[in-house]
């Protein structure tokens, strides 16, 4: 069989990518071991060496170190001390981010594409187990009783929490329309299409509401980046019909009969945000100042603002999101150099899709702020630099 390639490719990897792609297929297990893991790893590249050079190479991101210390400095001042936490791991992040680019060839990425691919399916097989009460959700009462919120029959497989499970499906499926529409191997091109709609029955089993509206968007945005003729338009009509059956589906058509419910509780999640906002606006009070400060305007319990976009300038104030936007000028850029080159409209469209979906999901939730969410959010825009370089003639198998 031509999948037997996938497998003599993996066994290709040099010693050094070997581990980094152990470390990254590792995404899949529960987070608690993935950070053991990914702590072990970060261990390793001290103990070889590796790690001065990187660190030498952090002087390359001014502007996104400023925005780490920043975020470390106003939790400390907060006493935000969960805040610090997600200070540092987005400088550990940064680090391992930063020897992922070093070590990546653009053969390594679509490999990691394609496992990444691969691992959803396994996790839609999970997660319709999970739906069906066959086999029990994990259960993480034992790292603190705080964190074990049940979901009544909502799939969430190993990324705690239904919604992260349902942007991981979204952007498991921007990946198929890529792999499927830059390879000419009959085996990947079935197995996209298998996997595209196996994610969509494991986000059907998330009852992600928000999540439909993103996968739409997002599917429409890559079709018209990458197509650009008619074909696009049809192709989205059919994209649009399938998302709406699956939104109103018999599993999530129950949530959509709770919809005012859940709006009034979001609205009053988002004015909670804003009265926290207005009390340090300039400044903000570090990551998760939500579930920090909550308890000083006497509102209810949340892990954060359920809002991308409010959660930011609350957790950052306007200094902090400033020095996030400029952060990101250089990627931006990196991407209009690219969309000159009419053969790289499909890598194009895969970075647009992905922040596509973060942008509509992000309206309603804050899904990206999680470990394994923005890890593999991260594999994909970190390749930025790299598919600017790739030839054209590269770019396809």
């Amino acid at each position: 069989m031509k999948s037997i390639g996938l497998l003599d490719k993996i066994r290709g990897l040099s010693k050094k990518d070997f581990f980094l792609y152990l470390m990254i297929i590792s995404i899949f297990l529960p987070f608690y071991l993935f950070l053991a893991l990914f702590a072990l790893y970060l261990i390793g590249l001290l103990v070889t060496g590796e790690m001065k050079g990187i660190i030498k190479g952090l002087a390359k991101h001014p502007v996104l170190l400023f925005f780490i210390a920043y975020s470390s400095i106003i939790s400390i001042v907060a006493k935000n001390w969960l805040g610090l936490v997600a200070s540092l791991l987005m400088f550990l992040f940064l680090i391992f981010f930063s020897f992922y680019q070093k070590r990546l060839t653009h053969a390594f990425f679509r490999l990691i594409l394609q496992t990444i691919l691969f691992g959803s399916v396994l996790s839609a097989a999970f997660a319709t187990l999970e739906h069906f009460q066959i086999v029990k959700k994990f259960n993480y009462a034992f790292l603190s009783p705080n964190m074990q919120v049940w979901h009544q029959n909502r799939a969430e497989v190993t990324f705690f929490n239904p919604n992260y499970y349902g942007i991981i499906c979204c952007f498991c499926i921007m990946i198929a329309f890529y792999l499927f529409t830059t390879t000419k191997l009959n085996w990947l091109k079935v197995f996209c299409v298998i996997a595209g709609f196996v994610n969509l029955f494991g986000l059907n089993f998330t009852q992600n509401r928000t999540a439909f509206p993103a996968i739409i968007a997002g599917a429409i945005i890559y079709l018209f980046t990458t197509i650009k003729n008619w074909k696009a338009f049809w192709l989205s009509i059919g994209v649009f019909a399938i998302g709406l059956s699956f939104l109103f589906s018999s599993d999530l058509g129950v949530r959509m009969g709770t919809l005012d419910s859940s709006m009034e509780e979001r609205i009053s999640i988002w004015d909670a945000g804003m009265a926290l906002f207005k009390q340090n606006p300039f400044w903000g009070e570090g990551p998760l100042t939500y579930m920090h400060s909550y308890p000083r305007i006497n509102a209810p319990y949340h892990e954060h603002a359920h809002s991308l976009y409010i959660d930011t300038i609350l957790s950052y104030g306007i200094v902090g999101t400033i020095l996030l936007a400029l952060s990101s000028v250089a990627p931006v850029r990196l991407m209009m150099d690219m969309s000159q080159e009419s053969g790289k409209r499909p890598i194009i469209g895969l970075y647009l899709s992905f922040l596509t979906v973060v942008a509509v999901h992000g309206i309603f939730d804050l899904a990206l702020f999680w470990i394994q969410s923005g890890f593999i959010f991260l594999l994909v825009m970190c390749s930025i630099p790299l598919e600017r370089r790739t030839l054209v003639s590269d770019m396809t198998d």
